[in-house]
């Protein structure tokens, strides 16, 4: 693969709420990227919005690194997805049916 063909992921917190605006592909070349973020960026202890509205691409480490990242979450503190491309639910749906994961699902504009 040559640089020109790189698959690029942009990460940057939300401004006054916990979580992160994710743009362009989760895959082995941004997987070092995407681990940094989920652990640095999401706290644990607190309700945290993932913006994935452009998001292009994940794989599926990409997709098993946030059900683990989901798993560390409490009920008083889910990890909400934004707007989470189809490749990301039909993963979620298939490799992972029955693990009782901490997500919220919303389909709204962000304010």
């Amino acid at each position: 693969m040559t640089d020109s063909h790189r698959s690029q992921l942009q990460v940057t917190r939300l401004p006054g709420q916990a979580g992160l605006r994710v743009i362009g592909d989760v895959d082995l070349s941004t997987r070092d990227t995407w681990r940094s973020a989920l652990d640095s960026a999401l706290p644990s202890v607190a309700p945290a919005l993932l913006d994935l509205s452009d998001l292009s691409f994940i794989d599926a480490r990409g997709t098993a690194m946030l059900v683990a990242a989901a798993q560390h979450r409490t009920a008083e503190a889910p990890l909400t997805l934004l707007r989470p491309p189809a490749v990301l639910r039909r993963m979620l749906t298939l490799l992972y049916p029955a693990e009782p994961v901490k997500f919220v699902i919303e389909e709204l504009e962000a304010s």
